[in-house]
C-alpha cells in the first residue's frame, strides 16, 4: 500500500513538474513584453548591432529603432551599412554607420572603433557578428586560416565588444547586452565542430554574465536561434530559403528575442526554435548526433559538386 502511494506521489509530482513548465513556456514565449527605454533609457538613447547589413543583425537593428532607439550599426560593407541607415532614418531615428571588419581587426583597430563609440550613449548591445564555413566539412579538411577567422569574428568580436560597454552601462547601472549563439551550440554538430564551438562559448559567457551584472541593473541574454532566413543559410545560393516552421521569419525572430531581455538568461528567441529544441533534448544525444552527422555529410557532398561542375 505504502508503496503504491509512492508511486502515486512521485506521479503527481512530475505532473505539476511539467504543468510548471508548460505554464512557464506560455508565460515567456507568448505573454512577455519588454518595454526597452523604460528599462533601459538611462543608459542612453542608442543601440549598437554588430553584422547588422544582414540577417539577424539587421532586423534586431530595426525593431529597436521601432522601440524609439538611435541605432549604430557595425558591419564590413560600407554600401549595405549605408542603405540600414536610410531604413533607420524612414522609422523615424537617427543611425550611424561604422565600416569595420572583424576577421582582421588588431586591436589598434578596435581601439578606433571605440573611439568613435564613445560619441553616444549606448543602452543596447547585440553582438550578432559571425561567420561560418562556406559548406560542412570535416575538421581536418578545413584551412587552419579558416577556423582561426572563424574564432576571431565569432568569439573575440564578442569579449572585445562586451568588456567595451559593461563598465559604462554598470556607471549608469541600466543596459542590454545580447550574444548570439547558435542551436548547434545545444547539441553535438559535427563538420561544423569550430564554428558550433565559437557559439557554445558565446551562449556560456552570455548566460554567466547574466547572473554577474543583473545585481547591476544590465540584462544578459544568450541566444540559440536554429534556421533564420538570411544569407548564412542561404550560403551561395541565389534563391532565398522559404519560411516555415524550422525556417523563421528574421524580423519575428527578432522580436521576439527582445521581449525576453531581463525575463530569461537565455533563449532559442523564436517560439518555434525553443518548441525546436525542448523536443530536441528528448531525443538520445547519440541518435540526434549521428543524424546531424549523415546530414551534414549529404550537404558536403552536394556542395562539392556543385563547386567543381
Amino acid at each position: 500500500m505504502s508503496c503504491c502511494c509512492l508511486l502515486s506521489g512521485l506521479g503527481a509530482i512530475s505532473a505539476l513538474m511539467i504543468v510548471i513548465k508548460l505554464l512557464a513556456f506560455i508565460k515567456v514565449n507568448y505573454l512577455t513584453s519588454c518595454n526597452m527605454k523604460k528599462r533601459y533609457g538611462k543608459a542612453g538613447d542608442w543601440a549598437v548591432v554588430t553584422g547588422a547589413s544582414e540577417g539577424i543583425g539587421h532586423a534586431m537593428s530595426l525593431d529597436l529603432a521601432r522601440r524609439g532607439f538611435n541605432v549604430c550599426v557595425i558591419a564590413r560593407t560600407q554600401s549595405k551599412l549605408d542603405a540600414v541607415v536610410e531604413e533607420l532614418k524612414a522609422i523615424g531615428v537617427e543611425g550611424k554607420s561604422i565600416s569595420f571588419d572583424f576577421s582582421t581587426a588588431t586591436p589598434g583597430d578596435y581601439t578606433k572603433l571605440f573611439q568613435q563609440l564613445d560619441a553616444i550613449q549606448i543602452a543596447v548591445l547585440v553582438n550578432n557578428v559571425g561567420v561560418n564555413y562556406d559548406y560542412t566539412n570535416y575538421f581536418d579538411e578545413v584551412d587552419l586560416e579558416t577556423d582561426l577567422k572563424i574564432l576571431k569574428v565569432n568569439t573575440e568580436a564578442t569579449v572585445r565588444m562586451t568588456k567595451y560597454v559593461v563598465p559604462k552601462m554598470k556607471e549608469k547601472r541600466a543596459g542590454a547586452i545580447l550574444m548570439l549563439g547558435s542551436f548547434s551550440a545545444r547539441t553535438p554538430t559535427a563538420m561544423l565542430a569550430t564554428y558550433a564551438g565559437t557559439k557554445a562559448f558565446n551562449l556560456s559567457f552570455g548566460e554567466g554574465l547574466h547572473y554577474e551584472l543583473k545585481q547591476f541593473g544590465i540584462d544578459v541574454l544568450a541566444v540559440s536561434p536554429n534556421m533564420v532566413v538570411s544569407r548564412m543559410t542561404q550560403g551561395k545560393s541565389t534563391r532565398k530559403p522559404r519560411e516555415s516552421f524550422l525556417m523563421v521569419n528574421a524580423e519575428r525572430m527578432a522580436h521576439q528575442t527582445l521581449d525576453k531581455l531581463g525575463s530569461v538568461p537565455s533563449t532559442a528567441g523564436h517560439r518555434n526554435h525553443v518548441v525546436i529544441e525542448c523536443l530536441t533534448s528528448l531525443i538520445p544525444v547519440d541518435f540526434r548526433s549521428n543524424k546531424i552527422l549523415q546530414m551534414h555529410k549529404s550537404v558536403k557532398r552536394r556542395a562539392e559538386k556543385k563547386r567543381d561542375m
